[in-house]
């Protein structure tokens, strides 16, 4: 297989991705998710799409002799050992749901695929199960299961998890009486961990080229961002999902991407505007294109963890998570001046990002109006 070719079908199944990615948000919205994640997100042909592009990006990087260029090289490799915990978990992780009552002991929880039951190692039993209000309201704080596995009690809430002996324990629901609790289950020891060591790969490299290519201009990125972050932070949500400190570092990570995705946009079509503009605009935007796109893939990943934190698990598939990585890999095709020549003319470098703005419009507005999910609320 020679170099050109690895590079053609690389990007060629990037492009397939991008548009099943589109659909199936779209199939969702009028099927349902439980079609869209049997038929789709969860079917076979997906996952090995996945694995395909995975395998040849990674022998296209060996190819290209990219290990040459250290960072660059340890920013793919980091994408690789993400796809591959994603691909880890799929392959064996366990996860299923725990009804419970409180002072009942049970050692089985449901399968979330098949819906059959499956042993623990060890009892669980529910102590206690508890609301916290918000003062002075009726509006629920936080959830909370207090367990008493081996002897001891553990407590179990919204943003906090337990785990013991490799299964972790998160609050999901509750029974109108308030006597009992749904937990939700999940195993997956390998999976998670593959996954965040790429997750750890990808922000030291995103660092590293970041403070390369900006150096002190660094300080126009991180100063907004701080300012943003305090924002959010003085932000009291009544979701008990949202009362978290991670809360206010996605959020505040995702908006400064939007918001310089936005700039970029306004200065791509002046660029195609004016004629004695539009070189200059285009090493600008050139070098801003870097932090949007790694404050997005850090938003994103910081929201995988939080999700894992609070769910069980990094990626749900929901709308606005699909939407968000299609703008992450619309973005990132323009990265590639080396595969795709287009993008050394100025003039297709800012009509492409003009256009591309309306992943980044359609992900913050459209999927809350037109498609729903878990985060309409954000």
């Amino acid at each position: 297989m020679k170099l050109k070719h690895t590079k053609r079908y690389a990007f060629g199944i990037l492009i397939i991705i991008l548009a099943v990615l589109v659909a199936a948000t779209i199939v969702e919205k009028i099927f349902g998710t439980d079609f869209a994640v049997n038929k789709i997100y969860g079917a076979w042909w997906f996952v090995a799409l996945w694995c395909v592009f995975a395998i040849i990006s990674f022998v296209h990087i060996i190819y290209s002799v990219l290990y040459r260029n250290k960072i660059i090289f340890l920013l793919h490799c980091a994408l690789v050992a993400i796809l591959l915990g994603a691909f880890v978990t799929f392959l064996t992780a366990k996860r299923g749901y725990m009804h419970i009552r409180q002072g009942e002991i049970s050692d089985t929880y449901i399968s979330e695929e098949n819906g059959t039951s499956h042993k623990l190692p060890f009892d669980v039993k529910l102590a206690l199960f508890d609301i916290e209000y918000h003062p002075a309201t009726y509006e629920p704080a936080d959830y909370i299961s207090f367990l008493k596995i081996n002897s001891q009690i553990c407590r179990v809430s919204m943003n906090r998890i337990y785990s013991h002996r490799g299964y972790r324990f998160c609050q999901m629901d509750y029974d109108t009486d308030e006597m009992g609790t749904t937990l939700m289950i999940n195993h997956d020891p390998y999976g998670i961990a593959i996954s965040y060591t790429g997750y750890f790969l990808l922000a030291l490299s995103m660092l590293v080229i970041l403070i390369d290519k900006l150096r002190w201009r660094m300080l126009y990125i991180f100063v907004p961002l701080v300012c943003l972050w305090y924002s959010v932070s003085q932000l009291n949500p009544m979701t008990p999902i949202l009362r978290s400190p991670m809360f206010a570092v996605h959020i505040s990570v995702i908006m400064l991407s939007y918001a310089l995705f936005v700039f970029i946009t306004a200065t791509s079509i002046i660029g195609l505007l004016s004629k004695r503009l539009c070189a200059k605009l285009y090493g600008w935007n050139q070098t801003l294109l870097y932090p949007a796109l790694f404050m997005l893939a850090a938003g994103i990943f910081i929201g995988a963890v939080w999700a894992n934190i609070s769910w069980g698990r990094y990626w749900g598939w929901d709308a606005k998570e699909t939407w968000a990585l299609v703008t992450l890999l619309v973005y990132a095709i323009p990265m590639h001046k080396k595969s795709f020549l287009m993008f050394r003319d100025p003039v297709k470098f800012h009509t492409y990002c003009a256009c591309a703005f309306f992943a980044v419009a359609f992900t913050f507005f459209g999927v809350s109006y037109f498609l729903g999910g878990i985060h309409s609320y954000v």
